[in-house]
This record gives C-alpha cells, sequence and structure tokens, in this order.
C-alpha cells in the first residue's frame, strides 16, 4: 500500500510539472563567435526532464521550460567537446555566512585529504571543481574504480561523478553525510571506453543550476572559452 502511495504521489508529481511545462518559459543562451554548437539539451533532474535546444546562429532556446526550476544545461560543439552544466550552489536554502572569508589553499588541501581518507569500493577520488569559502564548500569529484572487483570481466571501469558538501566546523573540515548527489554513473568495458566517453566533458558551472524566469524570454550570455 505504502509503495502504491508513492508511486502515486510520484504520477502527480510529474504531472504538474508537465502541466506547468506545457505553459513554461523560454531561455535563450548566446554563444561566443568563436563557438560552433552542434545540439544542446536541458536537464531537470529532480522531474526528470529533458528540452532540446534550438539552435540559431550564435543562440539557442530552449522552449517551454519550467518557471524559476534549475536546469542544467550540455552543449556539444563540433569537435565533441561537451560543456555539462553543474550547479555548485548549496544543497539547501542555507545562507552563506558574510563574514566567512574566502577559502584558503590550507582549506583545500584539507578538503583533499578528506576525499582521499574515505576508504570504500572506489579506489580512485579526484577533484574535478572546488568552490566555497572558509566555512563550507561544495565539491564535484569523480570517483573511479579501476581494480580487479567482483563480477569484472577484465579491465572493466566504473565512474562515477558526485557532488559532494562540507563545512569547516571547530577548525576543521568534514564532508555532510547523506546530502550528496549523484550526476552520473557508469560502467565501461576497459579504459579506451572510459577515456572515449569522458576526455572531453568539461564540467561548467555557468551553465548549471540556471533557470528561466515567469516574465518574460531570460537570457544567459556564455564566456567565451579559456584559451
Amino acid at each position: 500500500m505504502r509503495k502504491m502511495r508513492c508511486l502515486a504521489i510520484a504520477s502527480i508529481i510529474l504531472g504538474v510539472a508537465l502541466a506547468a511545462r506545457a505553459a513554461g518559459v523560454d531561455l535563450s543562451v548566446e554563444i561566443p563567435q568563436k563557438m560552433n554548437v552542434k545540439s544542446a539539451v536541458a536537464e531537470q533532474r529532480d522531474a526528470k526532464l529533458q528540452t532540446a535546444g534550438q539552435i540559431q546562429g550564435q543562440k539557442i532556446v530552449f522552449h517551454n521550460l519550467l518557471p524559476d526550476t534549475p536546469y542544467d544545461l550540455a552543449l556539444t560543439l563540433a569537435d565533441g567537446t561537451v560543456l555539462q552544466g553543474v550547479d555548485m550552489s548549496w544543497y539547501n536554502e542555507e545562507p552563506a555566512k558574510a563574514d566567512a572569508g574566502a577559502m584558503t589553499d590550507d582549506d583545500r588541501e584539507q578538503i583533499r585529504a578528506v576525499l582521499q581518507d574515505i576508504k570504500d569500493f572506489m579506489n580512485r577520488k579526484d577533484i574535478v571543481r572546488l568552490s566555497g569559502d572558509h566555512s563550507r564548500a561544495v565539491l564535484l569529484c569523480q570517483l573511479i574504480r579501476d581494480r580487479d572487483f567482483h563480477a569484472d570481466k577484465g579491465g572493466e571501469i566504473i565512474w562515477r561523478i558526485e557532488l559532494w558538501y562540507f563545512k569547516n566546523d571547530y577548525g576543521g573540515w568534514g564532508k555532510i553525510s547523506q546530502v550528496n548527489k549523484v550526476l552520473r554513473r557508469e560502467r565501461f568495458t576497459d579504459a579506451a571506453a572510459f577515456a572515449a566517453a569522458t576526455k572531453k566533458i568539461q564540467w561548467t558551472p555557468q551553465l548549471g543550476g540556471v533557470q528561466a524566469g515567469k516574465d518574460g524570454q531570460t537570457t544567459l550570455k556564455l564566456d567565451e572559452p579559456k584559451e
């Protein structure tokens, strides 16, 4: 009975999301002149919705998005590079401390040490992006299992991309448990397949957590790529 009730609630939520989407809003992304985008998609992870973007010269338009709702955008370029949006904001509405101060090199090293000290199935843990201040931080990390494991057919690799959240309490950094977000989770047959699927992904905070307002069309101007 409980399972049926949960399914019914999930169905209602999805129905509301789809209804709102039908009368949704538009989001435009202006891209630099040197950037050649072949395809684009806006993903709303919680509602499991994806919307393809229409490429119009140096502008991409996403129609009928949910208003005031965060989307992660992914732009695939002509050379195969994927600019994958990632939302590096805090996991809840708790405001940042106004007097926290900037993140220091020591803060970064402490967070790196916490990451490496976690012993679990994944034998490699890499920092992809790290943002925050002296009080709290958001970490985008890459977790890899490339050693032999049970049911491994030989040379397989398990890969996850996750968002972790840290706080600096009482002079030491610690990971907040049970709030991490899994963005990607895949299993590859070998190192070549892993490299082909992941080496051209560029995790791009500017394209993460993007929201279109209720009134009119919202426009995002994408920064020039760094040389």
